[in-house]
């Protein structure tokens, strides 16, 4: 009978307090937040010149387009071997442009001012052309 009136008094006890607790919120919270979709983002475009490289004995592109004005950049990135960017084929250099020997991680930088198609080639090793390609500046609109 003692062991009754004991547990009563504790059971009422925490029935008072399960009844005092907060409500739960009406809305469960999420454990984890909301995913945010992922989009894609495109690098910054490194500016400078349109640049050709020279790598494996080839120009690469071996063919660019660019408008009058523009300066394209040759880079040698061989390992060992040196290169040149002679304007012309090897039959009939043209003196336009010639970079003399480019070393390895050496650079040279020619501006197109005159439209037209200029052929060019490694003096060292010539089976190495190329082809730049100038087009005309786009009219700017504001011949009145």
């Amino acid at each position: 009978m003692f062991r009754r009136l004991w547990i009563s008094p504790v059971l009422l006890f925490l029935g008072i307090t399960a009844c005092a607790a907060p409500a739960a919120p009406a809305t469960p919270t999420p454990l984890s937040p909301t995913p945010t979709p992922m989009r894609a983002v495109s690098p910054t475009p490194v500016s400078g010149p349109p640049q050709v490289i020279l790598k494996n004995f080839t120009f690469r592109p071996a063919e660019l387009e660019v408008t009058v004005g523009t300066t394209v950049e040759w880079i040698n990135q061989e390992e060992s071997a040196s290169h040149t960017v002679t304007s012309g084929t090897p039959d009939h250099p043209s003196g336009v442009f010639d970079s003399g020997r480019l070393r390895p991680g050496d650079s040279f930088r020619f501006t197109f001012n005159q439209p037209g198609t200029y052929e060019y080639f490694c003096s060292i090793h010539p089976r190495m052309r190329g082809r730049i390609i100038v087009k005309p500046a786009p009219a700017s609109g504001s011949d009145y």
